[in-house]
């Protein structure tokens, strides 16, 4: 299952979803219906799991376009079952259990009867069940994820037990993909790792991906200013002497974070950004003159030198995942070498 929420965390939703289904994912997921709806007006026909949660009218539309939902409670298996009657289809969902996360979805005991009251309820098919793991990035030995993983597995055997276990039952993120073999049951769901974003943040890059992401601007202006000059808002840089400064246009409000130790890769080097990042433009230093329209890369390959989103990690004080979510649909994306399919 290729997760493509929050628009393929930046990268385009639809241009990611037919490029995974090509590779050979057999499924979709989204964290809301307003991105599979975007998927199936893309005209991708493949199955689509919603994990959040819906409003009535969504729940009518997922009906009438084959849309998985997410079932995590019993008053949504009520919504789920009326708005199925009203349409007379039947709604398709996937059990969602809490084993650990403190989110979305019902506890492990109360899982038999949710899977009870959907048949009894009628117009619900249930096609699969899951949970998701809180701490499988941070170690995969970690007492939650074994915790976890054997709550998971308990759930399943009282389904398979009672007659109702469903087709599918997954856990596994990207981290479980690569690590966890345990959590990984009937599917795994496949997210930043499909983006070339390492599983584990304390292991090295896995030898068996490829970074996929390169994000780059222009030099808009470079000008040597003159000694005591201060630099952008609130003057917290304030030159020493004369300095060739650069321009770009890309700031806060692209995705570029407000934060101090930025740096960019210009002519192959790396180049300190200085003074406060503004919404749509910052400023680095120099050694000499560049002229307007020389490329700069914020994340990618330069040359010898990269700028990864590992190292931003630690910059920025977040995750891979923020980083590239963040970055604003206003900044154009281009795609090369990707296969598509319907």
């Amino acid at each position: 299952m290729a997760v493509v929420k929050s628009n393929a965390y930046g990268f385009g939703a639809p241009q990611i979803a037919r490029t995974a289904l090509y590779a050979g994912a057999d499924q979709l997921a989204v964290a809301r219906f307003s991105e599979a709806r975007v998927l199936r007006e893309a005209g991708i026909t493949a199955p689509v799991l919603v994990f959040g949660m819906v409003t009535p009218p969504e729940v009518d539309e997922a009906i009438a376009q084959g849309v998985t939902l997410t079932l995590h409670s019993f008053e949504t298996a009520e919504l789920f079952a009326q708005r199925a009657h009203t349409a007379g289809k039947q709604v398709r969902v996937h059990l969602k259990v809490d084993t650990g996360f403190g989110r979305l979805g019902v506890l492990p005991e109360e899982v038999i009867d949710l899977a009870r009251a959907c048949h009894a309820l009628g117009g619900i098919t249930v096609e699969g069940i899951y949970s998701h793991l809180a701490m499988a990035d941070e170690a995969p030995d970690h007492l939650v994820t074994r915790q976890q993983i054997e709550r998971f597995s308990g759930v399943l055997d009282s389904l398979q037990a009672a007659g109702l276990r469903p087709r599918w039952a997954h856990l596994g993120n990207s981290a479980a993909a690569f690590g966890l073999p345990a959590a990984r049951f009937d599917m795994v769901r496949v997210g930043t790792a499909l983006l070339g974003m390492k599983p584990f943040y304390f292991q090295p890059f896995p030898a068996e991906l490829q970074r996929v992401i390169s994000w780059k601007a222009q030099v808009a202006s470079c000008r040597q200013l003159p000694a005591g000059w201060g630099v952008s808002y609130g003057h917290e840089y304030v030159t020493a002497g004369s300095e060739w400064i650069a321009t770009l246009p890309v700031g806060y409000g692209d995705g570029f974070r407000r934060l101090p130790g930025n740096q960019v890769l210009i002519d192959g080097q790396r180049a300190p950004v200085v003074g406060r990042v503004c919404n749509d433009m910052c400023m680095v230093w120099l050694p000499h003159a560049v002229p307007a329209g020389t490329e700069v890369v914020l994340i990618g390959r330069q040359g010898s030198e990269e700028i990864t989103t590992d190292e931003l990690i630690d910059r920025w004080h977040t995750s891979q995942a923020d980083i590239v979510s963040s970055i604003n649909p206003r900044v154009p994306r281009v795609y090369s070498s990707m296969e598509r399919s319907g």
